[in-house]
């Protein structure tokens, strides 16, 4: 009598629809969303299929894998409430601000719609489709070497805070990242350190718990000043580089002359509210690169090639 053969797992049999998916259809990437269940093993068998990127909430799930040539990114954003259409959309969009999918490409998602452990759906996305206005090669270029992440989310701020303001009033802010040490000594305290005395946790703009109090304290004038692993070292900072030089369009007021100035005597990118109109500005070597309308979450780039 012949033996029969071990039933896979259920993880075991979506990933192996997923992998037979992506070679019918000639897929360009496969996108797994998972925070445990999936083995380190399963997702090699599938990168070997179609080249593989991991999205995940959790940030010691697969730590590693990127030594295989596989791509990891962490999903910072609160996602209760998010439907799994949008939990979906959003995984594929922070795949392209990471550099790891083009719009225009065939992704094969592995994802948990039912379960909360492991992964049970797979869903084909054609991303020629829904993703109109999205140009993910802007942010790419303006995180430049810094984590794509920490750029990322204070970009997300800033077009927040562009977009809601503080009960219902427009505010501005100016978000400085990277090269923190330059900046600091090119800038002073207006008043008090609002960030002084807490962990870096509580200061970390990549964590989600901490974006409603960075709003809270963007309603004070002032600079937040970032490391590039997103820790903000101070806030409420007067940046004090020198002007000269500066070739800013007209209308822009201090805020935008400050980061300029800023990022054309450091290494540093500065990201600018406007209290006005609620744009969000972003510079790099004292020039504007990216302008996004929160509005209508537009984004527009000047990019040297």
């Amino acid at each position: 009598m012949a033996k029969s053969r071990k039933k896979p797992s259920p993880i075991s049999a979506v990933l192996e629809v997923a992998a037979d998916l992506a070679q019918q259809l000639q897929a360009d990437k496969i996108l797994v969303m998972a925070e445990v269940g999936v083995r380190r093993e399963a997702i090699l068998a599938l990168h070997q299929v179609c080249s593989t990127l991991v999205v995940t909430q959790n940030k010691r799930f697969l730590v590693g894998i990127e030594d295989f040539g596989i791509g990891r990114l962490t999903f910072d954003f609160d996602v209760d409430g998010m439907a799994n259409v949008e939990w979906v959309r959003q995984a594929i969009i922070l795949g392209m601000e990471g550099g790891f999918i083009q719009r225009g490409s065939l992704v094969i998602c592995v994802t948990h719609l039912l379960e909360s452990r492991g992964v049970d759906s797979v869903v084909a996305v054609d991303t020629s489709r829904g993703f109109e206005g999205f140009y993910p090669d802007s942010v790419v270029a303006l995180a430049g070497d810094y984590p794509i992440e920490v750029v990322k989310a204070a970009l997300d701020l800033a077009v927040d805070i562009g977009q809601e303001g503080r009960e219902g009033d427009p505010i501005g802010a100016l978000f400085v990242i990277g090269d923190s040490e330059r900046v600091l000594t090119h800038s002073r305290t207006m008043t008090f350190d609002p960030f002084r005395g807490y962990s870096e946790r509580e200061k970390n703009i990549c964590n989600a718990d901490n974006r409603e109090g960075i709003k809270e304290v963007a309603r004070m004038d002032g600079a937040f000043v970032i490391q590039d692993h997103g820790v903000v070292v101070s806030g409420s900072r007067y940046i004090s580089a020198d002007v000269q030089g500066l070739v800013l369009p007209k209308g822009l007021g201090a805020r935008h002359v400050a980061a300029a100035s800023i990022t054309k005597h450091t290494r540093a990118i500065a990201i600018a509210v406007s209290q006005s109109t609620g744009v969000v500005r972003a510079f790099k070597e004292g020039k504007i690169v990216l302008r996004v309308d929160p509005s209508r979450r537009s984004i527009s780039g000047n990019w040297r090639r």
